[in-house]
Formats: C-alpha cells, sequence, structure tokens
C-alpha cells in the first residue's frame, strides 16, 4: 500500500514538473513593433522608420506587414510596403517564424522580441550587425 501511494505521488510530480502550460496564446492576436535610426545611405545620412504589424492567424500561421520611410535632408520619403505570410512554431516562451528567425515572449512585459542578423551593406548602413525588435499586443 506504501508503495503504491509513494509511486502515485511520484507520477503526480513528475507530471507537474513536465506539463506545459503557455503563458500567452498568440492565436488572433495582432502586435506591434516600430523601429528607427539614423543611418548612411550613399554616404548621406538618414532617419529611417520601420513600422512592423505582426498577426497571428491561428496556431501555425502569422502574416508580417511592414511599411517603410527615410528622411533625408529634411525630406520624408515614403519606402516599401510589404505584406508576407509565414508560419511558426511557438512553445509559450520561446519561439521560431519561418524555421529560421528566432523569437522570444517575455511575460513580465507582454512582448515578443527578436533580434535580426545583418551582414554586408545592410550592417554597414545600419552601422551593426543586429537589430532588435520589440512588438506589443495591439
Amino acid at each position: 500500500m506504501k508503495r503504491n501511494i509513494f509511486f502515485t505521488l511520484a507520477a503526480c510530480f513528475v507530471m507537474l514538473l513536465t506539463s506545459c502550460d503557455k503563458d500567452v496564446d498568440l492565436v488572433g492576436t495582432t502586435w506591434k513593433a516600430n523601429y528607427s535610426n539614423t543611418v548612411s545611405i550613399e554616404g548621406m545620412e538618414a532617419n529611417i522608420s520601420l513600422d512592423m504589424t505582426l498577426h497571428f492567424k491561428d496556431e501555425t500561421n502569422y502574416t508580417m506587414s511592414v511599411n517603410t520611410s527615410a528622411t533625408v535632408m529634411g525630406q520624408t520619403m515614403p519606402g516599401e510596403s510589404n505584406t508576407e505570410d509565414g508560419t511558426y512554431t511557438f512553445d509559450g516562451e520561446n519561439g521560431v517564424f519561418d524555421d529560421e528567425q528566432p523569437f522570444t515572449y517575455n511575460k513580465d512585459d507582454k512582448t515578443i522580441t527578436m533580434t535580426i542578423d545583418l551582414d554586408g551593406e545592410n550592417a554597414e548602413m545600419f552601422g551593426s550587425n543586429q537589430i532588435t525588435l520589440t512588438f506589443k499586443e495591439k
């Protein structure tokens, strides 16, 4: 009898430790991020702005819309507007877009963060090998 109680308690303890409860359900949510920086474009300083909207359509599919603009010598010029669909995985804290771009959910400040690696011309333009984007739920 003692042995059965011990095994029952042990099984309950193991299930408690291995159960995964998501902190957030992303399905149907929309998140926004804004990024701005001064960059060098063909030797001229420009202020760029990126406005991104991330929508989690279901448990594995998302849509990302990006609108850009640049201000050079006092003139603001709209850039590209682009919308792309993709897939993602998410375990409640960590995720990956399109099997290659990791992201994290911070439950304390309720944000999604991803760091994008830059190389070559983009790294030179931004003056960095990475940019970090922080999304807040809309």
